[in-house]
């Protein structure tokens, strides 16, 4: 017993010298600004959240700059990045497109604001998993080494894996006149596949939420499989539950749209737009299809012309 305290002394001495001030401080202020994501997740008030959001992704840059090598704090801006663009940049950007006014709404500057978004959520994600296993940047820049690495990844890098995935799929799916960009849609795929293979139930299981669209958006010879993104919405029910909006938005946005069943899509719009807000562990993500919902309800015609 004592040497094991003589042992634990010294493992904890060692500690406390290696980390500075500054560099406990910023640990305690990660957990409890991590906190804080799950309780803006749970709040319906969509305005309220996404005037909080960029003031706290500076604020965790600030804390980052003090404690460069603290993965967890890389990994949560990562998250606020892609929360951000996803629940509020590319709502207000698919308003705009689908927009029946006369004022020319200014959609490449905002699409401009989208692809920075992102890009910077994968950035921080790419740096996060660098600090856990490194050798991502050249094995996401080669092919053939994509496979290697990704098999050499465990549950604990679940959370940057998925938000690098997030932002990339998201960033591609904005871009698809873009050679590059399109060029990058089955690294997107692989993540996802690997994520769902280490913890499937992640995020709601947004894994699956990802190939729901990657796989139901696609024609068969893009390698789009109606079959498959039926699968995979099935497996969010399961995990997510029927209350997990975001599944049906996908779904109906995806995969109806892309089977031209006009009925079956205003059928699950008005389900998701009519559904009641509540607060709770989903009520950010269901404000957000709701808000959606009602965008693509007011253009079916033109999604279906």
């Amino acid at each position: 017993m004592t040497r094991k305290r003589i042992i634990l002394t010294a493992v904890i001495a060692a500690f406390v010298i290696a980390c500075s001030p500054k560099t406990l401080i910023v640990r305690q202020m990660t957990e409890m600004v991590d906190s804080g994501v799950t309780a803006f997740e749970c709040d319906s008030d969509l305005d309220l959240t996404e005037k909080a959001i960029p003031a706290n992704i500076k604020l965790l840059e600030a804390m980052l700059a003090n404690s460069p090598d603290d993965r967890r704090l890389t990994t949560l801006i990562a998250r606020m990045y892609g929360s951000y663009g996803f629940g509020f940049l590319e709502t207000r950007l698919e308003r705009d497109i689908y927009a029946d006014t006369d004022q020319e709404p200014d959609i490449d500057n905002l699409k401009n604001q989208l692809n920075h978004t992102y890009e910077k959520g994968m950035n921080y994600a790419m740096d996060a998993l660098e600090l856990g296993t490194p050798g991502a940047r050249t094995a996401f820049a080669r092919v053939a080494d994509i496979d290697p690495y990704l098999e050499q990844l465990d549950k604990d890098d679940v959370a940057p894996l998925f938000w690098y995935g997030f932002n990339l799929g998201a960033w591609v799916n904005r871009n698809l006149d873009s050679i590059r960009a399109v060029s990058q849609a089955h690294v997107a795929r692989k993540v996802m596949e690997r994520v769902i293979d280490l913890d499937p139930a992640y995020n709601y299981g947004g894994a699956h939420l990802f190939l729901l669209a990657y796989f139901g958006s696609r024609p068969p010879m893009m390698g789009g499989s109606q079959e498959k993104a039926g699968g995979h919405y099935r497996k969010l029910r399961q995990i997510a539950g029927e209350d997990y909006l975001l599944a049906d938005l996908f779904y109906g946005r995806f995969c109806l749209h892309q089977q031209q069943d006009r009925e079956g899509f205003v059928a699950i719009m008005q389900r998701i737009a009519e559904y009641p807000a509540k607060d709770g562990d989903l009520a950010l993500y269901n404000s957000i299809a709701a808000k959606r919902a009602g965008i693509y309800l007011a253009a079916v015609d033109r999604l279906f012309d």
